[in-house]
């Protein structure tokens, strides 16, 4: 089991990302684009051999993804609703991956043997992968999760996220904020 390191905000972006091992060792370069129809994320060995792939097939609020690896299409992931706290099945796989996909701590499973576990850490994020045939689709399907997490990142739950709202409508900041839009709630809801 060999341990990847890549830069958090990275995955979530678009542009290039380099993946190092242990001793700082560039491994791969993944390399791509999000949000339209078509679009994908490609990893390349960092001798420039592609390995693996993920093509974007549909748009919305759940997206869809094929993961082709060497060429190959070798399974399939899908967002969906309440994904904060969750599992998510890989098609064709048949690997489940399980723990808290927004903070980036999660472990993927085939069975009961553990795939991949990824630990995210400040900055950077730690990949261990059972294996160096299963690291390119791992590292792709730790880009999706983290692209996908990214959009819930600054707003963990729907309380947050109810002030964040009502407290950018109005212009506040801080502790303040959040006791004057509660206190906005009681005095609507007593009166």
């Amino acid at each position: 089991m060999r341990t990847l390191y890549i830069r958090q905000d990275s995955l979530a972006a678009k542009g290039a990302s380099v993946v190092r091992d242990e001793d700082r060792r560039s491994i791969y370069l993944l390399v791509g684009k999000w949000g339209r129809h078509q679009d994908a994320l490609s990893l390349y060995q960092i001798d420039g051999d592609l390995l693996a792939e993920l093509h974007q097939t549909s748009l919305g609020l759940l997206p869809h993804f094929d993961i082709y690896y060497q060429g190959e299409k070798v399974g399939a992931i899908s967002k969906r609703l309440g994904f904060f706290n969750q599992m998510i099945y890989i098609s064709n796989l048949h690997w489940i991956i399980v723990g808290n996909l927004v903070s980036g701590n999660y472990k993927i499973y085939h069975g009961t043997t553990m795939i991949m576990n990824s630990r995210g850490d400040g900055d950077l994020r730690e990949m261990k992968i059972a294996t160096q045939e299963l690291e390119p689709i791992c590292i792709c399907i730790a880009a999706t999760l983290d692209h996908w997490a990214s959009g819930h990142s600054q707003l963990k739950t729907p309380a947050q996220a109810w002030h964040a709202t009502l407290n950018r409508q109005l212009g506040l900041h801080g502790s303040n904020a959040w006791h004057y839009a509660n206190h906005q709630v009681w005095h609507r809801m007593l009166h």
